[in-house]
């Protein structure tokens, strides 16, 4: 495998008496295309912000190769902070000189048909969020960290977003890490799905190998003993079982129907157990 653009090396930090991260550990590769999920307070978007430098760790580091420096790191925030007041042309300008960027491409903008004299404050989320990208494309970044952006998103700007986060990685071998629940826009194009709870990485798989672990029995009865079940549904007559993880010689060992589960029920299905677990600790 090449070498990590960057590494998380037993990362903990906490806030007041609260751990957030835990002795995490994970690396990302140029031109790959991850995704993070876990249910509310797993930690996903402080893990971002350590990556990016805004955070600092407890303990542990955060090991960026020579090509991930802070200039080529973008991050995108579902928060969107920018200068309210400025208008586009102004937060473009302001932009290009703090980081020696020559040449803005403004085609996403233009797509919208926002004009550069509009100020911030009177753009909607999408708009923003399409604003945002483009000052951090200009970087050329390395890296790019996109929080939980997708879901605010219009049809028509997501697919903006998402075709123009497919070039950097075609075209730069931009690493793009995304922390989102709404996976079936994008289900096809990850190439690595992280689940999170209590602070660490409890998944960690492509989506081919999850759905390959991870099979549903729709069922009136109960589920016999002896196959392992991640999640339930037990409201109603029918019931749902989460299978994980899954292994083929149960198809002979169990006169059930092992159903193929697509990925945003498979993270559904994560987070879940997640809570499940936390319910009955």
């Amino acid at each position: 495998m090449s070498q990590a653009i960057i590494e998380a090396r037993d990362l903990s930090l906490g806030f007041s008496r609260r751990k957030v991260l835990d002795g995490m550990n994970a690396a990302f590769q140029k031109g790959e295309w991850a995704v993070i999920a876990g249910r509310n307070g797993a930690g996903k978007s402080t893990l971002l912000r350590l990556l990016a430098g805004v955070l600092l760790p407890d303990a542990g580091d955060v090991v960026r190769s020579p090509e991930a420096s802070t200039a080529k790191i973008g991050f995108i925030s579902d928060r969107l902070s920018l200068f309210e007041d400025w208008t586009i042309e102004r937060a473009v300008g302001f932009h290009c000189r703090v980081f020696a960027i020559r040449e803005f491409d403004d085609g996403l903008v233009r797509r919208l048909g926002i004009g550069t004299k509009s100020r911030i404050r009177s753009l909607s989320a999408g708009e923003r969020a399409i604003l945002h990208l483009s000052l951090v494309l200009a970087q050329k970044p390395a890296l790019l960290l996109v929080d939980e952006v997708l879901h605010m998103l219009d049809p028509y700007i997501r697919d903006l977003f998402v075709d123009a986060l497919i070039e950097a990685i075609a075209v730069r071998e931009t690493a793009v890490l995304t922390v989102n629940h709404a996976f079936s826009e994008i289900e096809r194009l990850p190439d690595r799905v992280l689940v999170m709870d209590d602070g660490r990485f409890v998944i960690d798989e492509t989506p081919e190998a999850l759905r390959g672990l991870m099979k549903k029995v729709v069922s009136r009865e109960a589920l016999p003993n002896g196959v392992p079940c991640f999640f339930k549904k037990t409201e109603g007559e029918y019931k749902e079982y989460y299978v994980y993880p899954f292994h083929e010689k149960l198809r002979g060992e169990q006169a059930l129907d092992f159903q193929d589960v697509a990925l945003p029920e498979i993270v559904k299905a994560f987070i879940g157990g997640g809570y499940e677990q936390k319910r009955m600790a």
